[in-house]
């Protein structure tokens, strides 16, 4: 027998039989992507379709569609007396604090001394770092937003994420000026656990075609500069009247466009919630 005819021949047989189960691998991987992503042709549409209502898309529109559970929250709750001895808040203090609800945390300073040279915006953001840190506030929770200069100072905001995701509505702002830190405001969500069932989403094309009645308010040009995908919690869908006093509920998946005036829209991601 010529050993090394059939060595090859085997060798050739071996390579053949990769590369058909490559192809197959690759053909189901590529079916199962056509059934999660949005097509190209779809975004176009969409972009199109919004272009004529003068709303201008200027970022990557999203073409994955997940399946996500929902997510069970709770407000993270504070008792104004610890709170006052957490800050070392004293009796002829220039400083205070208000509970409201139990969990809005509003911290304010009166003392109108300067105590920053020379403030700016990155001045700011560092005190603003600092306070939250200094208060154990600071966690890998944590995302920084953005900062917008106003005639009583910087107004420093954060918002939460968990698990790569954003959470809202959830926020730290901070007023910081020449004196120092002037207000800080958190009303903050602390995750619990997330439900065993998924569903699928709604892609996010389909999600800012909802979104158009609320983006739209005006005849001039309304711009999109950031799209993404996590979960909300807004207590006035679960109850109007009686919305300041709930502690806890349900984050649901939903779309956030970030519009170019910093005004936001959330789209809730599944169908016909």
């Amino acid at each position: 027998m010529d050993w090394s005819k059939a060595k090859n021949i085997l060798i050739i047989a071996l390579v053949v039989t990769n590369l058909f189960l490559i192809y197959n691998i690759e053909k189901d991987i590529f079916k199962e992507s056509a059934l999660s992503m949005v097509y190209d042709k779809n975004i176009e549409d969409v972009v199109e379709i919004l272009k004529e209502k003068n709303i201008k898309i200027e970022t990557e529109v999203p073409k994955t569609i997940l399946e996500l559970p929902v997510l069970n929250v709770e407000y993270e709750t504070y008792d104004e007396k610890e709170v006052g001895e957490k800050f070392h808040i004293k009796s002829k203090d220039t400083r205070s604090i208000n509970i409201v609800n139990h969990k809005i945390l509003m911290y304010e300073n009166l003392d109108n001394r300067i105590h920053i040279q020379n403030m700016d915006e990155q001045k700011a953001v560092h005190e603003a770092n600092q306070f939250i840190k200094d208060y154990d506030f600071l966690d890998r929770d944590v995302v920084y937003d953005k900062t917008v200069k106003t005639p009583d100072g910087y107004h420093v905001f954060f918002k939460q994420k968990y698990k790569g995701h954003f959470l809202e509505i959830s926020y730290m702002h901070i007023v910081v000026n020449a004196s120092g830190i002037k207000k800080f405001e958190r009303v903050w969500l602390k995750p619990l656990q997330f439900d065993e069932n998924k569903k699928e989403i709604i892609p996010a094309t389909k999600a800012l075609l909802k979104s158009m009645e609320q983006i739209k308010t005006s005849n001039e040009q309304v711009k999109i500069k950031k799209i993404d995908l996590g979960y909300w919690f807004d207590p006035s869908r679960i109850s109007l009247t009686n919305s300041d006093n709930i502690k806890s509920g349900t984050a649901i998946p939903a779309w956030r466009f970030t519009l170019k005036d910093g005004n936001i829209v959330f789209i809730p991601a599944y169908e016909n919630y």
